[in-house]
């Protein structure tokens, strides 16, 4: 995947926030950021996993 990085800013409930700000204390990411990064490729390797292969393959073209 690209090294180069985008925002995306969501908006999530104080209630979610804190959950997810706890579930990151017992869990292995490093900040909201990183938990959200983690969640979004795995939703998308759970839900269109051939999405993500095209994708991958149009960045990565085959060498000759």
């Amino acid at each position: 995947m690209s090294k180069e990085t985008v925002n995306i800013n969501i908006r999530v409930t104080p209630t979610l926030k804190k959950i997810i700000e706890k579930y990151i204390d017992i869990d292995t990411h490093v900040n909201i950021s990183d938990f959200a990064r983690d969640a979004l490729r795995e939703k998308i390797k759970r839900d269109a996993p051939w999405f993500l292969e095209e994708m991958l393959k149009s960045e990565n073209p085959p060498s000759s």
